[in-house]
């Protein structure tokens, strides 16, 4: 990598003057220094001692232009699979709040059920009553009342007495 001589160096090319996501950048910087701490670890462990300012300054030195840009890569892709697993939860939280509120509006309408039955089935029964009130109110009318013709019947059958036997005493008292 050139001209990077420290994390200093990292932060600046990833983060400060690089045009991506400032974000991106900063997960960028953490893997390089992850790797830098690994290979303090493995010096430490190899060396019975931990790396001094030059040791580490020739380790940054040493690293190949890729590091960066595998770096950057490795960050997109972590982000990337934060990105859809936060994306998965909250599709999943809003599913489970509309069957919830599906189950609930259920519930609800299960409620309203019983007196609307009730209300729908008063409501038959009366109208019921009421036609058949009116049904026996009809029929009653139709078998006591005289039919037109009968009517006729009677008026022409009294007219036909009146002039045989003469008029009534009614129609006298009438004239």
């Amino acid at each position: 990598m050139a001209q990077v001589t420290g994390s200093e160096d990292v932060y600046r090319r990833m983060v400060e003057d690089s045009e991506e996501s400032w974000l991106l950048g900063l997960m960028a910087f953490a893997i390089v220094e992850e790797q830098r701490i690994e290979w303090m670890k493995h010096f430490a462990k190899h060396n019975g001692q931990s790396p001094n300012e030059v040791e580490v300054r020739n380790w940054y030195e040493q690293q190949p232009e890729g590091v960066l840009r595998r770096a950057k890569g490795e960050a997109e892709n972590a982000l990337q699979l934060f990105a859809d697993e936060v994306l998965q939860e909250v599709l999943e939280f809003e599913r489970q709040r509309v069957a919830e509120g599906v189950i609930v509006n259920e519930i609800r309408l299960v409620r309203r059920f019983w007196p609307q039955f009730g209300i729908s089935a008063a409501g038959g029964f009366v109208s019921a009553l009421v036609f058949a009130a009116v049904l026996a109110i009809l029929a009653f009318v139709v078998w006591q009342d005289p039919s037109p013709v009968q009517i006729g019947r009677e008026a022409l059958g009294n007219a036909i007495k009146e002039q045989t036997s003469g008029p009534t005493p009614e129609r006298q008292i009438d004239k």
